[in-house]
């Protein structure tokens, strides 16, 4: 049975920033960073939540997915999984050019 993926609104706001930057490419690559995306919320989260390792700048309960954009920008889809609710929180999506002091949620 699959995880429910609910996006917290500092993610949505993280995501909506993603897309402006995209989008300043083409139409066309922003659409496919967003199928990516949404692919790993609909598939990598919602049906295997536990595979990520716990998130190393904070431990758990926080876990974390990386999701690559060229050779060299990382974001980190960081989350919390509750098996009981069956609901995967998604707490940020966070540039991991950023500072590391800088991250909070």
């Amino acid at each position: 049975m699959k995880f429910r993926v609910r996006i917290d609104q500092l993610a949505q706001r993280e995501i909506d920033d993603f897309a402006v930057h995209t989008s300043a490419y083409t139409e066309e690559f922003a659409f496919e960073q967003f199928a990516r995306l949404n692919d790993i919320f609909s598939h990598d989260l919602a049906e295997h939540p536990f595979r990520s390792t716990f998130f190393a700048l904070t431990g758990a309960p926080y876990r974390a997915y990386l999701f690559r954009l060229g050779r060299k920008t990382r974001y980190w889809v960081i989350y919390t999984a509750d098996e009981d609710r069956r609901v995967v929180n998604v707490v940020s999506f966070w540039n991991a050019s950023r500072d590391p002091d800088a991250l909070d949620f």
